[in-house]
């Protein structure tokens, strides 16, 4: 269970699986971006445990712009090899396979080289960067935005750094089936996942803090 406060609030919201926040005045809608954006130096947003220890900037993944996000950055890139390598370990005789082709193919190189006019040295390639030279990627196949939206959710699971997903207004383009289908998803999973909106999304579970700085709950069971 996480938790998020800001100056405003009286009391923190609890962050559990699906969770959404509609801030209807515009200049605090705002504020609350830009501090999300500035997380490390933020000064009226706290995002904390039950044990008061406080998320940092690099466990929380913001997305503004869901068809912009890459879903192969280098972050992402980087604990999928690293899953991929450790797969390989386990799989002695396929390690060892290539292992000896790396090998080979260095050592060809290297005669390569020194034939050269210049005086060239190579380092020993390891196993990540082999995948990097191989082009290993995910394999994007989205059309919607809530395709895109679910490709990100997949990617998230596997992020082990990652502990807070926050999408900053979404709900203008996802049907009401699609926002439950994110909730489902995200229950089962057990993510941590915030929708922060400007407007209300009718018959949808969220906290709603009005131009009064009243904050209350609507649809909430």
């Amino acid at each position: 269970m996480m938790n998020l406060n800001f100056s405003i609030l009286d009391e923190p919201i609890n962050l559990s699986n699906l969770t959404t926040l509609v801030v209807e005045d515009v200049r605090v809608f705002a504020n609350l971006v830009r501090e999300i954006y500035n997380f490390d130096n933020a000064e009226d947003l706290k995002i904390y445990d039950d044990k008061f220890k406080s998320l940092k900037a690099a466990e929380v993944l913001t997305i503004t712009d869901v068809l912009g996000f890459d879903v192969n950055s280098r972050s992402v890139l980087k604990q999928i090899y690293g899953d991929l390598e450790i797969q390989l370990n386990e799989k002695p005789e396929v390690k060892s396979m290539i292992d000896k082709m790396t090998a080979t193919l260095a050592e060809l190189v290297g005669y390569e080289l020194l034939d050269h006019e210049l005086d060239l040295e190579q380092d020993e390639i390891t196993v990540q960067e082999l995948f990097q030279a191989l082009g290993i990627k995910i394999e994007t196949t989205s059309d919607t935005i809530f395709e895109k939206i679910f490709e990100i959710l997949q990617i998230f699971k596997y992020l082990s750094k990652k502990q807070l997903l926050i999408f900053v207004n979404v709900s203008s383009y996802l049907t009401m089936a699609e926002l439950e289908s994110i909730k489902e998803f995200s229950d089962l999973q057990n993510l941590t996942i915030l929708l922060l909106e400007p407007r209300k999304i009718t018959g949808f579970p969220q906290y709603v803090l009005d131009c009064d700085y009243f904050l209350y709950m609507e649809n909430m069971v």
